[in-house]
């Protein structure tokens, strides 16, 4: 098999299978975790009980914590600048074959050929920078890129062969993953505030919870019990992103509120 009919075979076979992803990552969070520690939970002096000898908690890392929720809401901000302007029938949560009615050019894909996969990457590394860990943050990035690769690999030969010269000629002038600001076109669309909602509010509650998730195993391990404080800005944010999960989840299911003809 030559190296290109390779990549496109990894690359579709990692497409259907690209919503594990962060699943894979929890291993290697929590190996960066008992092995170098966390920099998340502040413990001073200690304290002396019938149960021994036992660390002080003395607070939070607020920067760490708001550059997580910044840097994963970033995230969410360019799926919703996205999800909000394309049509019905493009690649979004399907897994099980490349599929696009229309080539995207305009909006945040006069920025980059793939801004929903950047998205996803400050979204994924939302919680890993809980840990406080900047060698692991540098690690993800690079295991991201090399995951994604195939990807889009196997995405841009499906769509060259799809739209031929249309898709080259704009490939050539748009940049894979980081964004060329001066390239961008207003979109042919107008944005659909229900489309939007409706293939996004799955994945805000994925970042909370797995903002939440890293934060209780950082807490776990400091304080040697599964009873943890709650930490208040994450379990606000945690509280009023399972609201609009639960509610849009009972919408989308139960009404045809947020269906958008041609989105």
């Amino acid at each position: 098999m030559i190296l290109k009919e390779k990549f496109k075979k990894e690359g579709d076979f990692l497409f259907r299978y690209r919503s594990y992803l962060p699943l894979a990552i929890i291993p290697m969070f929590l190996l960066c975790l008992w092995s170098f520690g966390q920099n998340l939970i502040y413990m001073q002096g200690f304290t002396i009980s019938l149960m021994g000898v036992s660390p002080m908690f003395s607070g939070y890392n607020i920067t760490l914590i708001l550059l997580a929720l910044f840097i994963g809401l970033l995230g969410q901000f360019v799926r919703i600048l996205v999800a909000g302007y394309v049509p019905r029938d493009t690649s979004g949560r399907n897994t099980k074959e490349q599929k696009a009615s229309v080539l995207n050019t305009t909006g945040m894909y006069s920025l980059c050929r793939n801004p929903l996969y950047l998205g996803n990457f400050l979204m994924m590394l939302s919680p890993i920078i809980l840990l406080g860990n900047w060698l692991f943050a540098l690690v993800f990035a690079l295991g991201f890129w090399l995951y994604y690769e195939r990807i889009i690999y196997a995405e841009e030969a499906f769509l060259t062969q799809k739209f031929g010269e249309e898709y080259l000629a704009w490939a050539k002038n748009t940049p894979a993953f980081l964004p060329n600001f001066k390239a961008y076109k207003k979109s042919e669309l107008d944005f659909s505030m229900k489309s939007m909602l409706k293939r996004e509010y799955h994945s805000l509650f994925g970042l909370a919870v797995s903002l939440g998730f890293a934060y209780y195993m950082i807490a776990l391990y400091v304080f040697r019990s599964f009873k943890v404080p709650l930490e208040p800005i994450l379990s606000v944010f945690f509280v009023l992103c399972a609201v609009i999960y639960v509610t849009m989840l009972i919408l989308v299911k139960k009404t045809k509120l947020f269906e958008v003809e041609g989105r």
